[in-house]
């Protein structure tokens, strides 16, 4: 008896420990990486008649492992450099890696708009998310901006559950005695929410909130008031359906409501706009408005129609978008066709875009369009067509109107030989833009381009060399008087050569490019060629770790007629960079 206990008690024991859930799996990916590139330019003789174009030294480190252990998720994005390259910031920069000869603090340093430092730790439908993210939300409320701060985002089952509170502009002081004089910026302060329930592939719905608001205490000085940068504060609140109604039918929908003020130091007011708190006080630059966008289709393998509309009222604004543009209403009819045994796909869109709707002299009405046409008509001959027409009207005092009408045509023709497989590209492009501003004078301006391009590239099947030959034409018009243009001529002819040796670990890389320009309407003549050679090399140190390396020199010598007389610059660049890859 006593043996048989024995015996079932290592029995117990081994399927105990058999039992023992395993520990949780390690792995790591991702990559990290520094990178260098270095600026000359030389001017022969010595003067202005061309700026440089970069800094003259850039660095910039990488590093952006993923850690996994087991069902914890740990991605990390850190990307920066410790110069001041920031071109976002509405600022005037005095010399890179200070800001108007000072040095950035280290506050300045992490919310610079070109610094990364974010990592998002992640357990099952729990995410924490820290430092630098970039949210979307939804299409009305905010997406378009990146934050340093601070949040969430919980998806149990079928609710979602979001937040976010960070810095979207970082403070920069007024500065009239700099050289050149730096205008300077607010901070501001942002946070999101989002409270929601989905199902993937049948239904999502949410109700969205987004707060900007300029820190007044944050500079010191501040911006005056006739530099344009006035301390602003908005709100907007969002409400989201998207749904599949029956089988590939879906309806998307969105209605938002905005409250923003123009000038945080106006008065507050008991008039016109009300508060809504506890979210925001109104004053008397404060406006309030508001937008919607329906879209209502079918979808099926190969083909999809659908309506679309979205109104935006003039009032309509909104931190999470700064740059979008009020006062219009789109609308627009959209389809999608595979045709032909799938060697024919089109896709497109053809509207109507009503601009300034609350302006009865400057209302207009224009046609938005954009199509994109590939057919397969042999194995060895396709053709791209696509054509777009996109614009936009403000208005105001300042208001501009600006219409952009582009056409590419893509022929593509293949052959294979005994040893070579051949490929010949054809591109020609026009684009027609034109804008014209409201305010007196009236002012309008006109661009007419061409650009013919053609490029051969042969694979060898028994070599690992390779080449393309590209040939480039290209004409700018513009009108400067009746019966008068500025018209810009290129002439390009450039090849490019790759060869991998030592087994394929090293890769030799070069490139030659030589090009003519030629300006007919405007003294003195900035006519002139240029020669532009590249050399570089891809090598595989190991499986993981790659180093890259190129050299190149462009040199432009003006003809006679320029000012100083045959004057010419070389510019050289070099860039390096060594990236590790984790798995």
């Amino acid at each position: 008896m006593k043996k048989i206990l024995i015996i079932l008690l290592l029995f117990s024991t081994a399927n105990l420990f058999a039992q023992q859930p395993s520990p949780p799996k390690i792995s790591l990916g991702g990559s990290m990486g520094v990178s260098y590139e270095g600026y000359g330019l030389d001017l022969n003789p010595a003067g202005s008649y061309y700026a440089p174009r970069r800094p003259w030294n850039l660095v910039r480190f990488n590093f952006a492992p993923t850690f996994n252990f087991g069902k914890w998720g740990l991605p990390v994005n850190i990307n920066f450099t410790p110069q001041q390259t920031n071109f976002v910031t509405p600022s005037t920069l005095g010399g890179y890696g200070s800001i108007g000869g000072k040095p950035q603090n280290l506050w300045q340093f992490l919310t610079n708009p070109l610094n990364n430092f974010g990592v998002s730790p992640k357990y099952k439908w729990a995410e924490l998310q820290l430092g630098t993210q970039y949210l979307n939300y939804s299409e009305l409320s905010t997406g378009d901006i990146g934050l340093f701060g601070y949040g969430f985002a919980l998806t149990p089952k079928k609710f979602r559950v979001r937040f976010f509170n960070g810095v979207s502009q970082r403070p920069i002081s007024y500065n009239a005695l700099a050289t050149p004089p730096i205008i300077g910026a607010y901070q501001r302060n942002n946070w999101m929410a989002q409270l929601g329930m989905e199902e993937e592939g049948k239904y999502s719905v949410s109700l969205n909130f987004a707060k900007g608001k300029d820190k007044l205490s944050s500079v010191n000085p501040a911006p005056p008031a006739l530099s344009g940068i006035l301390p602003q504060e908005g709100f907007t609140a969002s409400f989201v359906v998207k749904t599949t109604i029956a089988k590939n039918y879906y309806f998307n929908s969105e209605f938002a409501h905005s409250i923003y003020t123009l000038d945080e130091t106006q008065p507050l007011t008991v008039i016109g706009v009300k508060d809504l708190q506890p979210f925001i006080k109104a004053n008397t630059s404060t406006l309030a408005d508001n937008a919607a966008k329906i879209s209502i289709g079918r979808k099926s393998k190969n083909f999809d129609i659908g309506i679309s509309t979205k109104y935006l009222g003039a009032g309509f604004q909104t931190a999470g978008y700064p740059f979008m543009q009020p006062d219009r209403w789109d609308y627009t009819l959209n389809t999608r066709l595979n045709a032909w045994k799938n060697k024919m796909n089109i896709t497109a869109s053809i509207g109507q875009r009503m601009n300034n709707l609350s302006n009865t002299t400057l209302k207009s009405k224009q046609l938005i369009a954009n199509v994109n046409w590939f057919t397969q008509f042999s194995d060895h001959f396709s053709v791209n067509a696509f054509y777009s027409n996109f614009g936009f009207q403000t208005s105001g005092i300042n208001g501009l109107r600006n219409v952009a009408n582009d056409l590419s045509i893509n022929p593509t023709y293949t052959w294979t030989t005994e040893k070579i497989m051949h490929n010949i590209t054809g591109t020609y492009s026009w684009s027609k833009y034109d804008e014209r501003t409201n305010y007196n004078p009236l002012v309008t301006t006109h661009n007419n381009t061409h650009t013919a391009l053609i490029t051969y590239i042969p694979t060898y099947l028994n070599k690992k060399v390779s080449t393309d030959f590209t040939a480039m034409y290209f004409l700018n018009k513009t009108p400067l008087l009746p019966n008068q243009f500025l018209k810009t001529t290129f002439y390009s002819l450039s090849s490019n050569i790759g060869l991998p040796i030592a087994r394929d670990k090293l890769k030799l890389k070069g490139q030659l490019m030589y090009t003519y320009n030629k300006t007919d309407g405007t003294l003195p003549k900035s006519d002139g060629g240029n020669i532009l050679a590249t050399a570089g090399a891809d090598w595989n140190i190991t499986k993981k770790l790659k180093w890259n390396i190129s050299m190149t020199g462009s040199l432009f010598k003006y003809t006679k007629d320029f000012l100083p007389p045959s004057a010419r610059y070389l510019e050289s660049t070099v860039r390096t960079s060594f990236n590790y890859r984790f798995k």
